[in-house]
């Protein structure tokens, strides 16, 4: 099973270039002695933010307790607030009908995330559902659902659909179509709720806080 660990937030405004510093300098180098390993970041360049996601991954549940208790991970956040605003975190759990051993951030493709509730009652039926249908024609439509978690520890939607698509301009095709509309509308109508949903540019550097300015120039 694997785990990923993510924290969200913004960098203050004026603060970017002591951010950067702090990260390249002191941040990585120690965050990974405490035995979580940073895969890389996402930048939330569409929907609700905080807009950095960084994404760190354990070998398991007892590593991830070991290092969020040490006293390295708790000095780093305390130099950290300082320079960042609207900080969260989540842990999640690979689930659903995807298996996911290890988690391997991509880079040069765009995420569009949809994240959500199952309503109580309908686990079941909602399963099926996701096999059966909703991911076939996701993946026809032209996003390829790549992983589905489910969070264990950090507030709500705890489940996220994380799709993939080599470009943005087919994201904002897909979730033009009729077809997404009626299949997501299934979806809100009968299965879940608090149903939000984001697009996501993956980088493996934290550190630049807006590095895709220029990749989405004339969007």
């Amino acid at each position: 099973m694997a785990i990923i660990f993510t924290q969200y937030w913004d960098v203050m405004e004026n603060k970017e270039k002591a951010y950067e510093d702090f990260i390249l300098g002191t941040y990585i180098p120690t965050y990974e002695k405490t035995g979580l390993r940073i895969a890389g970041a996402y930048y939330v360049v569409v929907g609700k933010g905080p807009r950095i996601v960084s994404v760190s991954t354990s070998d398991d549940l007892a590593a991830f307790q070991k290092a969020i208790t040490s006293e390295e991970y708790s000095d780093l956040l305390e130099e950290l607030f300082p320079l960042i605003r609207n900080y969260s975190s989540r842990l999640y759990k690979s689930y659903g009908p995807i298996p996911v051993d290890r988690y391997e951030l991509q880079v040069g493709v765009w995420k569009f995330n949809q994240y959500f509730n199952v309503l109580p009652g309908m686990e079941p039926a909602y399963r099926e559902f996701l096999k059966a249908e909703f991911i076939p024609a996701m993946e026809r439509l032209g996003i390829r659902v790549a992983n589905i978690w489910k969070v264990v520890i950090g507030s709500g939607p705890f489940i996220n659909v994380e799709g993939t698509s080599p470009k943005i301009e087919e994201i904002a095709r897909t979730i033009a179509t009729d077809e997404y509309r009626a299949l997501t509308r299934t979806l809100k109508s009968r299965y879940v709720t608090d149903y939000q949903s984001r697009i996501l540019a993956p980088t493996r550097r934290v550190e630049v806080p807006y590095f895709v300015k220029g990749l989405t120039a004339g969007l």
